[in-house]
């Protein structure tokens, strides 16, 4: 029997998470869960202490964001067994009664040797919306095959063994953002695949979001505006720069940094005109 981990980051999402780690056990019940719940206020804690004595509850300080709590559940993870497969997995995902079959069989045909990335459903119009973009940056759909995926989307994935042992887990670096794209990165750097899942695994609310409101929030002071970059859900240029460093070269991220903190001073009115052009 296979030996799999489920990473889950939580925080004030008490009934979303509640519903997830259900429908989770509702699909397979050999699996041990870790949950990092980053300092809740809702009682999401406490509930899922209650309702799911089985998984493992990890506390954030309420400073984890996404990328730094599934790094503390991973840790934890690979400190507690020698897992076979390490799954990320959002919260607000609903998956699919098949959709451990599928990524699993997705590995083996990789030989459990790449990483799978489970495509996403919008939940009323059914159309991808997570999973992975190919090199021509489009979001790439179910087709029945497994796809190279350029840009990795982290809502639910499956790291191999062998995967972890090059890789590890996250780069502590990243917070909230680019965590799960930098991780896809340093597999293509390793040598490794980063593919989809054949079909659909599960479906979100979800609507896609727009990487421009992290770059720039419209409509605020500027002092706001910069508070809001570089905080967690936004894109904090050191933390872009690194990411840009490593793997798309100096220049690139020496003129993003530039850019991005010249657009942020620039009036709306301009903003608008330059970005319609």
């Amino acid at each position: 029997m296979v030996a799999i981990a489920i990473l889950i980051a939580c925080h004030n999402r008490r009934q979303t998470s509640l519903a997830c780690l259900d429908k989770l056990y509702g699909i397979r019940k050999d699996i041990d869960i870790y949950c990092v719940d980053d300092n809740s206020t809702d009682g999401t804690a406490d509930a899922i202490r209650e309702e799911f004595p089985l998984v493992n509850l990890i506390h954030g300080d309420g400073n984890l964001f996404w990328c730094r709590g599934m790094r503390k559940a991973w840790i934890e993870a690979s400190k507690s067994k020698d897992y076979d497969f390490y799954f990320w997995l959002n919260d607000d995902l609903l998956l699919y009664d098949d959709s451990f079959e599928e990524m699993l069989q997705c590995s083996e045909l990789m030989n459990h040797m790449a990483i799978i990335a489970g495509l996403v459903q919008e939940t009323t119009t059914k159309q991808v919306i997570y999973g992975g973009y190919d090199k021509n940056k489009h979001l790439i759909a179910a087709n029945g095959t497994l796809n190279e995926v350029d840009n990795l989307n982290g809502n639910f994935v499956l790291v191999p063994k062998c995967v972890f042992e090059k890789i590890g887990v996250f780069d502590p670096v990243y917070h909230h953002d680019l965590g799960d794209v930098a991780y896809g990165h340093e597999a293509h750097r390793q040598g490794l695949h980063v593919c989809t899942s054949r079909k659909y695994i599960g479906c979100t609310n979800a609507a896609l979001k727009s990487r421009d409101v992290r770059i720039r929030l419209n409509g605020v002071s500027v002092v706001e505006r910069f508070k809001k970059l570089y905080s967690p859900l936004g894109s904090n240029p050191f933390i872009t720069f690194h990411f840009l460093r490593r793997y798309k070269g100096i220049i690139r991220a020496v003129l993003f940094f530039v850019y991005v903190h010249i657009i942020n001073l620039l009036p709306d009115s301009i903003w608008s005109r330059i970005s319609r052009s």
